[in-house]
């Protein structure tokens, strides 16, 4: 089968219409981790209970990653972003009709699994356009992702006191929906799934992964669980550990989260050009080791003053999810960009294994977290993602492609 490269020109048509998918993705998922006290309330459950129920979406993303190099390879990265994304907003929707707490699980292992076929199909698509344009551009691209999450969350905050969750999630979940399947036709076609696997047939999906490779990939795993257990934590817990222990009203517990994802912005948008320059390595080592240090201080002094000044305690947070944002800002691209830069491997296998052995690792992570909530409280556990990062940072010399031996 003789299938050519796309064209130039319709690269650039799915480099826009790639950010355009980010930034509705964004936008579906971030209005829910900003009324995630609310969600919780309507449950009436425990910090653990509660971690333990959401926890179930780590085994949808293991579930749906295990699919999700076959489906692409199937229908292609492009159709694959288009049906799931029906999924992903279902899934947003009905976390505002939860009212019991044996209903979370099951809305989790399906937004999870739906979330997790999303992003292989979108990373895909970004590997491929970088690779094309030869500069990289999967920062922007999760830069335009942080865009629609902050959108939704400002939103979120703005009309929490004057619109409930169910409509909020209902209306939000519709309108990235529909853009998505609207941004998303420009997206690269089948063709090119099937160019770059042609391209990287030295090993096909039927033979096994060199163990060289293998090796490698497990490493970039490590790493990026590490640093998505900080990352997720601020969706996951940010309100409600504003709400319950610092005691900050509803509408004004989003501002966490929404500070984490303006300095994500900022980040991403200037990580590309520092990675051209200095390596994925040393961005990632910079990263890690500034936003969990800035992490665990701003728990730290937080807790110290939320007895006395709630609203110190607040501004202190705020200021440590920016800072959180900022540092952990390149990571995932990052780890993403080097999965699928990997030779000899075609880009949806190398990044379905990464993302497989990652949720994994980013299961017993959550389940880290629930347990520490349950026996010592949030404020306590939540330092538990904030030392995952450090040694996600500490990891990042194991990001050189060339550590990869070629075989003899």
């Amino acid at each position: 089968m003789n299938v050519t490269a796309p064209t130039s020109e319709r690269v650039q048509r799915a480099k826009w219409g790639l950010r355009a998918t980010f930034f509705f993705l964004g936008v579906a998922v971030a209005a829910t981790s900003a009324r995630f006290a609310e969600i919780k309330g309507h449950a009436h459950t425990s910090d653990a209970i509660f971690g333990y129920s959401i926890m179930v979406g780590n085994l949808g993303s293991i579930f749906g990653n295990f699919f999700g190099s076959r489906l692409s390879r199937n229908i292609g990265t492009r159709r694959t972003a288009q049906l799931i994304m029906v999924g992903v907003a279902g899934s947003q929707i009905a976390y505002g009709f939860v009212n019991r707490i044996w209903e979370i699980p099951f809305v989790a292992f399906v937004a999870g699994a739906s979330y997790s076929l999303m992003n292989i199909a979108c990373n895909a698509q970004g590997s491929m356009i970088q690779e094309s344009v030869g500069r990289s551009l999967m920062p922007s691209f999760h830069g335009s992702w942080s865009i629609g999450a902050c959108t939704a969350s400002l939103m979120a905050g703005a009309i929490a006191k004057y619109v409930s969750v169910e409509w909020d999630l209902l209306g939000n979940s519709l309108i990235a929906l529909f853009g998505c399947l609207v941004v998303s036709k420009t997206l690269l076609p089948f063709s090119a799934d099937q160019h770059d696997a042609m391209k990287n047939s030295d090993t096909p999906h039927h033979l096994p992964i060199p163990i060289e490779i293998k090796n490698f990939i497990w490493m970039v795993a490590i790493g990026s669980f590490l640093a998505t257990i900080a990352e997720t934590s601020v969706g996951d817990w940010s309100s409600i550990y504003l709400k319950e222990d610092l005691h900050i009203p509803i509408g004004i517990n989003t501002l966490g989260y929404t500070c984490f994802v303006l300095a994500q912005i900022i980040g991403r948008f200037s990580a590309g050009r520092l990675i051209d320059r200095y390596g994925i390595p040393i961005v990632v080592r910079i990263g890690g080791l500034l936003g969990g240090f800035g992490y665990l201080a701003g728990l730290i002094i937080a807790n110290i003053e939320r007895t006395h000044h709630h609203y110190t305690a607040l501004v202190v947070m705020c200021i440590s999810y920016a800072i959180l944002g900022f540092g952990v800002s390149p990571m995932p691209p990052s780890y993403v960009s080097v999965a699928g830069s990997i030779p000899r491997i075609p880009t949806a296998r190398a990044l379905t294994r990464l993302a497989v052995i990652a949720s994994t690792g980013f299961f017993i992570g959550r389940f880290m977290i629930s347990s520490l909530a349950g026996l010592f409280g949030l404020p306590i556990a939540l330092l538990f993602p904030a030392t995952a990062l450090i040694g996600s940072g500490i990891l990042a010399h194991f990001l050189d492609i060339k550590r990869i031996k070629n075989p003899a």
